[in-house]
């Protein structure tokens, strides 16, 4: 089969884009994966006590654009399904991301009190700070306030996760924990809150099933594509079609760049 595009990559990027290009376009698409497995970090298998299990890590839908909602539905069902995480802040169970309950969980009563009214007053009732926004507040309660949080919830384990203080990473990172101005204890706060009803996995499998799209595993995109000055390369033929590369970018350069 000749194709129109290749893709690198299984994940939800480059399976929605074949899915598009195979049905939109009626274009002949090969997908190459270096895993022995579709739908990337999402990927999910039953085990021995046929219980789902996310292997790279839990994967929930969490999204306000019903438009993308509508598209998925087309490959799957949903389970309702709400996180809400505690921690453990010195012995006493509170919810994360840090909210209006976790004032009057952590704090006496009165300095609650008066936390509750200058975030509303400052940000607003419903808002979601993120943190180094909040430290960045003048008023000293709310100093007080941002220092603790920063100290018992981010700093520790942004320097676990990533080796790096919460203010030496880009700020999109310490962002998607904020501190939520309401006493919505969900994790996420987007109206669309779901999983799919078999799987991940199979929610791959659906969107990929087409008689365009063909998958080529445990396939390094280097064993096929080789990246010159000009463009790719097809093993040792000029490759004139177009390739979509969902992979990591620094992987692509053999990592030259840092």
């Amino acid at each position: 089969m000749v194709f129109d595009y290749i893709i690198i990559g299984s994940g939800f990027a480059g399976s929605v884009i074949a899915n598009k290009i195979a049905t939109e376009l009626d274009k002949k698409v090969l997908i190459i994966e270096k895993r022995n497995h579709i739908a990337g970090n999402c990927f999910d298998v039953k085990d021995d006590n046929n219980i789902l299990v996310h292997k790279y890590g839990p994967h929930l839908f969490h999204m306000d654009k019903k438009i993308v909602l509508d598209y998925l539905s087309q490959f799957s069902l949903w389970e309702p399904y709400e996180h809400r995480v505690l921690a453990n802040i010195d012995g006493i169970k509170t919810p994360i991301p840090f909210n209006l309950n976790s004032l009057y969980d952590i704090f006496p009563n009165n300095l609650a009190i008066e936390l509750e009214k200058k975030l509303i007053y400052n940000f607003g009732y419903g808002k979601r700070i993120p943190i180094l926004e909040l430290k960045k507040n003048k008023d000293k309660d709310l100093q007080f306030l941002s220092n603790f949080i920063y100290e018992k919830i981010f700093l520790n384990y942004t320097i676990k996760q990533w080796g790096l203080k919460p203010e030496d990473i880009n700020g999109s990172v310490s962002a998607r924990v904020p501190i939520s101005i309401s006493r919505d204890d969900r994790y996420f706060g987007e109206k669309y809150q779901v999983v799919p009803m078999n799987g991940y996995t199979k929610l791959f499998e659906n969107i990929l099933k087409h008689k365009n799209i063909k998958i080529m595993l445990n396939t390094d995109f280097k064993e096929i594509l080789r990246v010159t000055n000009k463009g790719f390369k097809l093993v040792d033929n000029k490759f004139n079609s177009k390739v979509i590369y969902t992979a990591k970018i620094d992987e692509l350069f053999d990592y030259k760049f840092g």
